[in-house]
């Protein structure tokens, strides 16, 4: 049906099409939260996520295929190391009731069930992030992510969103300085080695202004 018979759920193509029909599921549940709260928020969160989507499928064709691939890799994993969506699905029915902290309460109790479930620790890192606004939680969550990550360039985009946390959320220049030098020391071969380093300066010249 529309093509898409032959398409590998581990391609380029199959990670777009997944996160296609994420993004529409969740823009209809956000519709509908929208109407229900009578508030733009989420109709506004989900757009962001339809433009992280464009991103990710621009980035896919360009010279920024491998960045694109990694980004891609967190948001979409392969199926042969994350558990079905399906067996999140009772969570997530907690989350579209907007019952957070309960639904976060499940993610860990998944985590701490499972050693291998990456896909509990994504959600709960999202959850954490999005809605809680609870970035210690968040960073449990990917931190757990990276840790049993297998494969090095999924656990690279775990650590990033790890650096990301403390720089964007917590503005910790200093924290988010470390994060990156650990980063760099574990990933040496980070396909954006060079721009990681240059950021880490920015942000240690950052926090010593700061201090």
């Amino acid at each position: 049906m529309f093509g898409l018979e032959n398409v590998s759920a581990a391609s380029d193509k199959g990670r777009a099409v997944f996160l296609v029909m994420v993004m529409a599921v969740g823009t209809l549940v956000a519709f509908v939260e929208g109407l229900i709260l009578r508030s733009w928020a989420p109709l506004v969160a989900a757009l962001a996520g339809w433009a992280f989507v464009a991103m990710y499928i621009l980035l896919s064709g360009t010279m920024f295929h491998r960045a694109g691939r990694g980004i891609g890799a967190i948001m979409a994993p392969s199926g042969d190391s994350t558990p079905s969506v399906n067996q999140h699905s009772a969570i997530q029915a907690m989350v579209a009731r907007g019952e957070y902290a309960k639904a976060a309460e499940a993610y860990r109790a998944a985590i701490a069930e499972d050693p291998h479930d990456l896909l509990a620790c994504e959600q709960l890192g999202q959850l954490a992030i999005g809605r809680l606004k609870d970035y210690e939680t968040a960073l449990f969550a990917f931190r757990e992510a990276e840790r049993r990550a297998v494969e090095s360039r999924r656990a690279l985009g775990y650590a990033l969103l790890v650096a990301g946390i403390y720089r964007d959320n917590l503005r910790d220049a200093g924290r988010a300085a470390v994060e990156l030098g650990r980063v760099l020391a574990r990933y040496p071969d980070a396909p954006n080695a060079q721009a990681l380093r240059a950021e880490r300066e920015e942000l240690k010249a950052r926090h010593f202004e700061g201090a």
